[in-house]
């Protein structure tokens, strides 16, 4: 693999950032997760990005119930931090959330003027279908989907039609991220890397 795309949180904190922006493309950060938490690591990771020019994503882990909430939450904790490298907003959606919930907070997110992407796991595909089909245009869909689980990419556990993004392994190795990391793939069925990467302009 020549580019790495790995989503990290408090759990997998950056060590080495030169390497980082060596290897990653563009980064995905966890901010928030209900309406009160904000990542211990939230403001080193702005930081860091913003100084070595390195494309990020903040994204929200819903917790059920309330998501519009939480989304708003997400947004008036990330709309004073971030700079010019800043892509855009994440709700990831696996705690049993209902549709309708999804739904409202989607539809709070697209009022906003960055980019967004919609988490989803595969098992859950017939839950949200209807929300990923009809997702706005300025929204990425990143589905989850495993297989071996042992950091390998292996085509028959891709994702669903029209993911844009697959995370496929817990497991993966980052350069300067230390441990086990959560890495990602661009499905090639929909954005390309230089969407994830580009603020601004949706297409």
């Amino acid at each position: 693999m020549s580019n790495y795309y790995p989503d990290i949180s408090h759990y997998h904190p950056v060590r080495n950032w030169g390497k980082v922006k060596s290897n990653c493309p563009f980064l995905i950060a966890k901010a928030t997760q209900g309406t009160s938490y904000i990542d211990e690591t939230l403001d080193t990771n702005i930081r860091e990005c913003e100084r070595r020019g390195i494309p990020y994503w903040l994204y929200a882990f819903l917790n059920r119930g309330d998501e519009t909430a939480q989304t708003r939450f997400l947004v008036e904790v990330c709309k004073e931090r971030v700079e010019k490298h800043f892509i855009g907003y994440v709700l990831d959606v696996e705690s049993g959330n209902t549709e309708d919930g999804v739904e409202s907070a989607l539809n709070y997110l697209k009022r906003q003027r960055h980019k967004m992407m919609l988490y989803t796991m595969y098992s859950e595909y017939e839950r949200y279908e209807r929300i990923i089909r009809h997702r706005p245009k300025k929204c990425a869909w990143w589905e989850a989907r495993y297989g071996l689980n042992d950091a390998a990419y292996r085509p028959r556990y891709s994702t669903h039609k029209g993911a844009d993004l697959q995370q496929f392994t817990s497991n993966g190795i980052c350069p300067g991220i230390p441990g086990r990391v959560d890495l990602n793939r661009i499905t090639g069925q929909g954005k390309k890397e230089h969407w994830f990467r580009k603020a601004g302009k949706c297409d």
